[in-house]
């Protein structure tokens, strides 16, 4: 009873007392919510992966039936595409070749 009888006796002891456990206390919840976060994320993150994963398993079954079928493939490799320096390259020599 001493303890209550002498937080009653200070009144300020005690607001500063309770606004300590309070703040503890929400820096522990926020540090446990943060956590909790981190986790759900990293879980979605590997069932995301999981079913891509899942989907092109799936999408090579599906090619090694059609090639094993003798169907021809609709995937054909397509002709690459020029990069920045070789796009440039051919407007420069066609402009070369245009003033010739």
């Amino acid at each position: 009873m001493g303890f209550i009888q002498m937080l009653a006796d200070n009144i300020w002891l005690t607001v500063v007392l309770l606004l300590f456990i309070i703040s503890m206390v929400s820096i522990v919840l926020g540090i446990l919510l943060e956590v909790y976060k981190i986790n759900i994320r990293a879980s979605e993150k590997r069932m995301e992966l999981r079913n891509e994963e899942m989907r092109l398993q799936l999408r090579l079954e599906q090619q090694k039936k059609e090639n094993a079928a003798g169907s021809p493939s609709i995937n054909l490799p397509q002709p690459k595409e020029p990069s920045w320096e070789e796009q440039s390259q051919i407007s420069y020599e066609m402009g070369y070749q245009q003033h010739k």
